[in-house]
């Protein structure tokens, strides 16, 4: 993941093999009207297959939060991330979208390993995201 000395930073603890810790990530959304509101969602990390990585909790789809249980966004076979929305399937390290109605991937963050914790973005990037 690219890392810019830029960002802010929080510590996450590591998430066992096939789970996920969520963390929230401040928002600047732009308005209609050119102003921005600023707004609190969430992120979320993950180990799959001894990696880790941080993706938004968006639907690339429907903009909800893809858990379909809080914390819980692995299918039941552990292998694919799962939105609970229109059920769209996502590969875990890529974010590619592998079924359902997505128009691209997830949403990836940056993140690096610190020890036995992560650290992670305190702000979401909007750069890049469609």
């Amino acid at each position: 993941m690219l890392l810019t000395d830029q960002l802010a930073w929080q510590e996450v603890n590591k998430p066992a093999e096939g789970e996920a810790v969520c963390f929230n990530l401040k928002a600047r959304v732009p308005l209609s009207n050119g102003q921005y509101a600023d707004l609190i969602e969430q992120g979320f990390l993950i180990c799959y297959q001894g990696q880790f990585r941080a993706w938004r909790n968006r639907c690339p789809h429907a903009g909800a939060p893809l858990d379909w249980v809080p914390g819980q966004f692995f299918s039941e076979n552990g292998e694919q991330l799962v939105c609970h929305v229109h059920h769209a399937h996502f590969q875990p390290l890529t974010g590619e979208c592998l079924s359902g109605p997505c128009t691209r991937g997830l949403f990836p963050l940056n993140f690096r390993e610190d020890g036995d914790k992560i650290v992670v973005p305190v702000a979401a990037d909007d750069s890049g995201c469609e």
